[in-house]
């Protein structure tokens, strides 16, 4: 198999983003149906939340980390390509406190500086990509709520997943790159 067609073939291993917005909704419906079982939390009263509650927001949190490895899985496995963050590091540095949110700005500018390299042009800004994710990240902690970083990794796999599947232009092997010389 050429190198253009196992690109295209990684694409479709790429994150199921739509798992983690399920999870996220799934979350919001039960926060909305444990507020209305308990009126003492809007008023401010100490409240420990049931297990199910903590249980599906912990689900989405892991997810959220499973679609960061996988992400680096594919973009590690790119013919041609060396990414810079193996796997692993990707979601272990999730975990260092205050670097993560260095971290949360990183990572999305290499998968962007993918996205460019296989794309031959500056069609997605790797401070833009970076700035996106920690934004989005620190606007669902104050929310209480994941979906906005899926949301997030959601624009950079649309991104990259488009990288793997356009059709790379090679200039032919006689040098020629198809402009007329005058």
């Amino acid at each position: 198999m050429n190198e253009a067609g196992q690109a295209h073939d990684l694409a479709q291993h790429l994150p199921k983003i739509w798992i983690g917005y399920l999870l996220c909704v799934a979350t919001f419906i039960d926060e909305a149906i444990v507020v209305s079982n308990h009126p003492e939390i809007v008023s401010g009263q100490l409240f420990i939340p049931p297990l199910h509650l903590f249980l599906l927001a912990f689900i989405s949190g892991v997810y959220w980390l499973v679609c960061i490895h996988k992400l680096h899985v594919v973009l590690s496995l790119v013919p041609g390509w060396r990414h810079p963050i193996s796997p692993a590091r990707a979601v272990w540095f999730h975990f260092i406190p205050v670097y993560n949110l260095y971290w949360l700005y990183k990572w999305p500018r290499e998968c962007a500086n993918f996205v460019n390299w296989r794309m031959q042009g500056d069609v997605l800004q790797p401070r833009n990509a970076g700035i996106f994710v920690l934004g989005s990240y620190v606007l669902s902690v104050l929310l209480g709520s994941l979906i906005l970083v899926f949301f997030s990794l959601s624009f950079v796999t649309t991104w990259i997943r488009r990288a793997l599947t356009m059709p790379v232009r090679f200039p032919p092997p006689d040098g020629d790159s198809g402009v007329p010389t005058p």
